[in-house]
């Protein structure tokens, strides 16, 4: 793979605005920076199905760039993106944050193709900056939790003016796509009720496992589209090859792309492959787990999504 990738880098953004740091490498030298993206925090109310409890949450509100996928009414197909265990930021100081590059990515790649991105923060709201370290049974946002803030996300687009609800997408990362998983999955009565669906949803190297199992019920709400590295020891991409065998011949599409010599995390700009010990990886036990970047495949998989969205979305 040589195909160079978009590497967008460095966003710090105060309560409510962002201001860009850099710009794309591929950019001339003398050019001048891209405009700054600006943002919206807004608050959100998640409702857990079963039990009825409501959390406070907000999210990150940035609307699209450009006008090239708008409807007739002026309105624009929308991404909701949940961040992964790491949480939404690098940093938070004095009710300020620093997003991270990956998710600074996203959202410049998205707006600047037509897309209103909304960032849910699962984490800072309840108190938590990150869940990586935690084992499942410590962790109160789990992916089947997090479901409920992905409603939340939905119920709060759909009352924009500036949305298409007949044009939204599901995006994550890890921790974050296996919450899409769990959220696009109609064998749950609250999502199979849940009036607004998405038509697409891309999933960035998620945990598999659940649905991989033949005795586990899994009929997503719509076509999904899942990004991983072959050597992905920290979820394997094996249990996800698995769940895509078990729903060949089903209604809905499941499409798997797997990048050679590609670890976790490998769409983060900047990150060096390193190995973690301080993660309970399922992979190599005991081992820790391979994280970091592979610009290359990052590329690929950011083409891949783009294409994707564009066939699901815009229509």
């Amino acid at each position: 793979m040589r195909i160079r990738g978009k590497s967008l880098v460095s966003l710090c953004f105060g309560a409510l605005f962002f201001a860009a740091a850099s710009t794309l490498v591929h950019a001339a030298p003398n050019s001048a920076p891209p405009p700054p993206l600006v943002a919206q925090r807004v608050s959100l109310t998640s409702v857990d199905g079963k039990g009825g409890r409501a959390t406070s949450l907000y999210g990150v509100w940035i609307k699209a760039r450009t006008s090239l996928a708008t409807d007739k009414n002026g309105r624009f197909p929308t991404v909701i993106a949940m961040h992964g265990c790491g949480g939404l930021y690098s940093m938070v100081r004095d009710g300020k944050g620093e997003f991270t590059p990956r998710h600074l990515a996203m959202a410049r790649v998205l707006t600047d193709a037509g897309y209103n991105v909304l960032f849910p923060d699962s984490f800072t709201p309840r108190g938590r900056r990150s869940t990586c370290q935690d084992s499942l049974s410590q962790r109160e946002a789990s992916a089947q939790n997090r479901r409920y803030d992905v409603q939340a996300a939905l119920h709060w687009v759909s009352q924009q003016k500036d949305v298409d609800t007949t044009r939204l997408a599901l995006l994550g990362w890890s921790h974050g796509a296996s919450t899409i998983l769990a959220s696009l999955n109609l064998a749950d009565t609250d999502v199979a009720v849940r009036k607004i669906q998405p038509r697409a949803a891309v999933a960035f190297y998620p945990d598999c496992r659940p649905y991989a199992k033949p005795s586990e019920p899994f009929k997503p709400a719509s076509p999904l589209l899942i990004l991983m590295g072959e050597n992905d020891d920290w979820t394997p991409p094996q249990a996800c090859e698995a769940m895509q065998k078990k729903m060949q011949g089903a209604d809905t599409e499941i499409a798997l792309r797997l990048y050679p010599d590609t670890y976790h995390d490998f769409d983060a700009p900047g990150m060096p492959v390193h190995v973690r010990m301080d993660i309970a990886g399922v992979g190599k036990p005991g081992e820790g787990v391979t994280s970091g970047a592979n610009p290359d495949a990052r590329a690929l998989a950011y083409r891949s999504m783009l294409n994707f969205l564009d066939a699901k979305l815009n229509y």
